[in-house]
């Protein structure tokens, strides 16, 4: 219902579009294009009064002034200076562009916390539907807005304003100021455009630089199928015919989305549809000297019939829609136990990339599609009135979760959404659309995945590389909101630096990117730094041959464009958005509340290097800048020696240093010692996920001839950047499960030249051993980091089986050691009973603070890591020590010459209980004797040994 009653009410607010561009298309012969500039004037001018407090009916009067204003410089133009009407009107349109950016100050002014007609509306509701109530108040609103158009048309300024349109020479000899009548008549037209814009505005809750692309289309498509509805030529009639196309359009790309057709092909539809009723109208109205339908029989019964023609022919329509949705296409929703709706705004790398990684991590997390969930992927291709109908059709199809990618699709969500979660991903800055205040004051249905570019980090690395006086280029759109936050971040790091002086140019499409590199390349610029942007990224080949031209390197934030000619880059993996929106997702179909989880950004930035580019350009990487980057294009070959082995580690734990213990131990045991017949170059993250990949790509640099990644974070990179590489093999050892990280299908089934030792906890058992210990305890709080996998996989495994058993599990968020405190205490404030570490590097390198909130609170700690025993009250998990030796085997028989592909991933058998009596004794905990029989380890002294 909802899809069809919102484009019901599209349809209206539009009628007032419609009537203006009838009144210049039809009644004047004035072929007006000022409507795409004054419908988002109208928009602006409304948005902006309504932020500074104006009331919401004197903030469409204003619309309506504004968009007169914009029409009465395009007649003046057209009738004082004689330049022909069309191009009067691109002229006007282009300059409201930077105009209406004037009025607006951004480029994005959202208004859900202001008061519109349409939460007035909700005030003054009698308790029906919200919907339903805005589709009855706004019909009594084209009743009116119908009887005064029919009346106006009838009065003698009306029937002048007509004969002035139908023939000006007759209109100077009856007396009438001809110039002046078609002055008024654009100016009205573009005020009844300019109230639609505000109008369509306060409905959708923000108003947009770009919403008035495409306006002149949908307004011709709408008179022209309103005309073939209604063809009596009456002024009542006619101003009911153009209310009538405006809602027939709308429904009709309702149908279209309905019947699940590819949003790409909306245009063409409109094109079709419109080409198929002139076709009709024409043949239908043909007089006897016109054209007629062959069969006389079937044009009398037509042309005495022509409105139920219309009526008839739109049915047919809706039949035509509905047999394909039933029996041609089929069902678009399967019986399963949910239903995604997901939508992007165009079709760009970014966005790809999220939406790709969100389906294929839904996957990885159990979710078979059409199995277990549905997910409907929508994209509107750069239309933000689609944008709102996608909207409307998911909450048609009553879809679990929205998942907008994008602002603009955030926008759209947050605005219509208010009874179902949203999971917003690919976002900057939510907060500027009015999502939540921070990230855990937010709107109670809205959670995501959001992060801007750090544009200070982008101009220090160009500053590194290029030491001295520095004039930076940028170019952006300044339609785009999140390209203006970011050239606005430059900005502002340009001017705190001493040496940098800024140069911007600013472009409306991808085909003035060239020009605008051009220009600034003229200026003197010594590189360009490059803030987000759709446009320009598109266009980013144009950017490279303009820089080429003068050898100036370019600095930007899409790691994807690396190889096409960057010198560097700094921006984030997307496919994290998509995975980490993804387990949001997940949270809440288990059962959590979005208002309970706070928004995330991004993690893990990306800092990649061209040697090819940096070879072009003459200009000398530091070493120490080629150790931090993640990834390097361009990579030289050198000679290799003796064996060498990368090791990696995450942070310092004692677990790790066992585990490497064990390592060198079963290395020595099979004849191999560092430093004689094999070189081992250990390396440390120091708990940073940044550095992770960029000690990997030093690795690959380096050409050592093994990696050995200790803990998930580590593996997942070396599947990432080592992952099939021939000339290279991984080794791996503790780690939870490689199988979630893409790393192996089976013990068998492995990336070829990749193979290890898993340790994956007995989670299961150890939330048996929490309840067999503490029955009375049913909650049990985690601190949990969701880039990491193996703290995810655990999780998923561990779920269930508490669910099951009959405990509850309270999550907390922690993306590095330092947020580890305060995760805890959220954990206490929710009324956490037990504390557990399943095995999380972030919460292991944080443990201290973890057991500090605990001990405060008589909580007892339960964990998988055998070296926290000394702090915790039970551990039950993995022996690393084991483990490492079990590593160092394998690593042993692939420096004997055996082939990683043909070694099975290895699982660690060997599980530990330990009990410390210590911490039970000083918190007041009994232990049963069953349970201490059980324990391979008991502490019971102060030096927490045995």
């Amino acid at each position: 219902m909802e899809l069809w009653i919102g484009a019901l009410n599209l349809g209206f607010l539009y009628s007032f579009m419609t009537m203006g561009v009838f009144i210049t298309f039809r009644v004047h012969d004035f072929p007006d294009i000022t409507v795409d500039g004054s419908f988002t004037t109208g928009a602006a001018a409304a948005a902006v009064l309504m932020v500074s407090g104006v009331n919401p009916f004197a903030a469409i009067l204003a619309a309506f002034g504004a968009g007169a204003v914009a029409g009465s410089v395009t007649a003046l133009i057209h009738t004082r200076l004689h330049i022909n009407g069309l191009l009067a009107g691109i002229l006007v349109m282009t300059g409201l562009y930077s105009i209406n950016l004037h009025i607006m100050g951004r480029s994005n002014i959202p208004l859900l916390s202001q008061t519109t007609l349409f939460t007035w509306l909700e005030h003054i509701n009698p308790g029906l539907r919200e919907e339903i109530w805005i589709t009855l108040a706004l019909l009594a609103l084209m009743g009116i807005f119908w009887a005064v158009m029919a009346l106006f048309f009838k009065t003698d300024m009306g029937i002048a304003m007509r004969v002035t349109g139908n023939n000006p020479d007759m209109a100077a000899a009856a007396g009438i100021h001809v110039h002046r009548m078609t002055v008024f008549g654009v100016a009205l037209a573009n005020g009844l455009v300019g109230v639609s814009g505000g109008l369509i505005a306060q409905y959708q809750g923000f108003a947009d630089i770009g919403m008035g692309i495409g306006t002149i289309v949908i307004g011709l498509a709408a008179v022209i199928i309103g005309e073939s509805v209604l063809r009596k030529r009456s002024m009542a009639v006619i101003v009911l015919s153009v209310i009538i196309g405006s809602v027939i359009f709308r429904l009709m790309i309702a149908v279209a989305l309905y019947v699940g057709m590819n949003p790409i092909d909306l245009k063409l539809l409109t094109a079709a549809f419109v080409l198929v009723t002139l076709i009709v109208s024409k043949r239908i109205g043909a007089g006897p000297t016109g054209l007629r339908l062959r069969l006389s029989g079937l044009t009398r019964f037509l042309t005495g019939r022509r409105v139920a023609a219309g009526l008839a022919g739109i049915g047919v329509a809706l039949l035509v829609g509905y047999l394909l949705k039933t029996h041609w296409i089929g069902p678009s929703t399967p019986k399963v136990r949910a239903t995604i709706g997901l939508f992007q705004v165009v079709d760009h790398g970014l966005l790809n990339i999220t939406r790709d990684s969100f389906v294929e991590e839904m996957k990885r997390l159990g979710y078979e599609p059409s199995k277990s969930i549905h997910i409907m992927m929508e994209n509107a291709n750069g239309d933000l009135a689609t944008v709102n109908t996608i909207v409307d059709k998911f909450l048609q199809k009553n879809v679990d979760i929205v998942v907008p990618i994008s602002t603009a699709c955030a926008q759209a969500a947050i605005s219509k959404v208010k009874d179902r979660a949203i999971v917003f991903a690919t976002v900057a800055n939510p907060f500027i659309i009015g999502a939540g205040d921070s990230d855990t004051v937010h709107l109670p249905n809205v959670t995501g995945v959001y992060g801007w570019v750090p544009m200070e980090k982008t101009l220090a690395l160009a500053q590194r590389l290029i030491p001295g006086n520095l004039r930076i280029g940028t170019i952006w759109d300044p339609s785009q909101a999140n390209s203006v936050y970011n050239v606005e971040q430059l900005k502002e790091a340009a001017t705190a630096a001493s040496n940098v002086t800024f140069l911007g140019a600013t472009i409306t499409g991808s085909s003035e990117v060239y020009d605008a590199a051009r220009s600034l390349v003229s200026r003197g610029i010594d590189a360009f730094v490059l803030a987000p942007d759709n446009l320009v990224y598109s266009a980013f080949e144009s950017l490279v041959k303009a820089a080429r031209s003068k050898k100036v390197p370019i600095f930007m934030s899409d790691v994807e464009r690396l190889p096409d000619g960057a010198l560097a880059t700094l921006g984030y993996d997307y496919t994290l958005s998509g995975i980490q929106a993804a387990r949001l997702v997940d949270r809440i179909l288990r059962g959590e509340d979005p208002r309970d989880i706070p928004f995330e950004r991004y993690s893990n930035l990306t800092l990649g290097l061209n040697l090819d580019a940096a070879r072009d350009l003459g200009i000398s990487i530091p070493a120490d800048l080629l150790r931090e980057a993640t990834r390097i294009h361009g990579l030289r070959v050198s000679e290799k020696k003796t064996p060498r082995i990368g090791l990696i580690q995450f942070a310092l734990e004692p677990n790790v240093e066992r585990c490497k213990e064990g390592i060198l131990r079963a290395l020595a045991d099979n004849g191999y010692v560092d430093g004689k017949n094999i070189e081992i170059f250990y390396k440390n993250a120091q708990a940073d996920f940044s550095m992770i990949n960029a000690i990997i790509q030093d690795f690959l640099r380096r050409e050592v001839d093994i990696i050995v990644p200790l803990s998930t974070p580590c593996v997942q990179a070396a599947v990432q950047l080592a992952g099939n590489q021939s000339d290279i093999t991984v080794v791996f050892t503790y780690i939870f499960d490689p199988y979630r990280i893409g790393a192996a299908k089976s013990p068998e089934d492995h990336l070829p030249n990749m193979t290890g030792v898993s340790c994956f906890p007995p989670i299961e058992q150890m939330m048996d051993l929490i309840k067999e210990m503490f029955p009375e305890r049913k909650k049990v709080g985690i601190v949990s980091n969701s880039s990491e996998a193996n703290s995810e996989a655990v999780l998923a495994k561990l779920r269930p089986h508490a669910a099951k058993i009959g405990l509850e599990i309270i999550e907390a968020t922690a993306t590095s050691p330092s947020d580890v405190l305060d995760a805890a205490k959220s954990l206490v404030s929710r009324g956490a009973e037990v504390f557990l570490n399943p095995g999380n590097n972030t919460l292991s390198v944080g443990f201290d603070s973890f057991v500090k909130v605990a001990d405060q609170r008589d909580i007892p700690v339960f964990t998988v890591d055998s070296e926290q025993l000394d702090q915790a009250l039970v551990y039950l998990g993995p022996d690393t020590y084991q483990t490492g030796y079990d590593g160092g085997v394998y690593l042993a028989r692939v420096l004997n010459g055996e082939n990683a592909t043909d070694l099975p991933i290895y699982q660690t058998p060997q599980a530990a209980l330990g009990i410390n009596r210590k911490v039970a004794v000083r918190e007041g905990f009994d232990i049963p004797k069953n349970i201490m029989k059980r324990a391979d380890r008991i502490i019971s002294n102060e030096r927490g040994q045995p």
